[in-house]
């Protein structure tokens, strides 16, 4: 399989995903605001922030990015390592915000996780940018 076919089956992933935490945090904000359950905004807020917003700026980028620059510099493994960790670090402070345990480990390990996640999608892009630069000046 070539880095394009597997960059599009994690573009894929990554919109499912963020559309399921989305299905989840409307359904727990319903049951918040029918008051049939108490349920902290909180975690709804980073599943829908996190959890769909994110998830889709990561999914949509890869198919954006390369088609302007004209280039798809992306690096297949960091596409998968930034997925693991952005959802190990959504997972994590949602597991905290929904059993009501405020355990720092697990939200400092959650917020570094998704740091890392958001770092590496930016040198995934950025180098996906530089190169289709640098080829289309070649081009000129």
């Amino acid at each position: 399989m070539d880095n394009v076919t597997a960059t599009s089956k994690m573009v894929r992933l990554y919109i499912a995903t963020g559309f399921l935490y989305f299905v989840v945090g409307t359904i727990l904000l319903a049951i918040n605001l029918s008051g049939v359950v108490a349920v902290d905004r909180d975690p709804i807020f980073i599943l829908l922030l996190y959890g769909f917003v994110t998830q889709l700026i990561f999914g949509v980028s890869y198919i954006f990015v390369p088609g302007v620059s004209r280039h798809s510099g992306a690096n297949y493994k960091l596409i998968i390592i930034e997925y693991i960790l952005l959802n190990a670090g959504i997972i994590a402070f949602e597991g905290v915000a929904l059993t009501g345990q405020k355990d720092a480990a697990v939200i400092i390990g959650g917020l570094i996780v998704m740091i890392v996640a958001v770092l590496l999608h930016a040198v995934n892009i950025w180098r996906t940018i530089i190169v289709g630069k640098s080829k289309n000046a070649t081009m000129a």
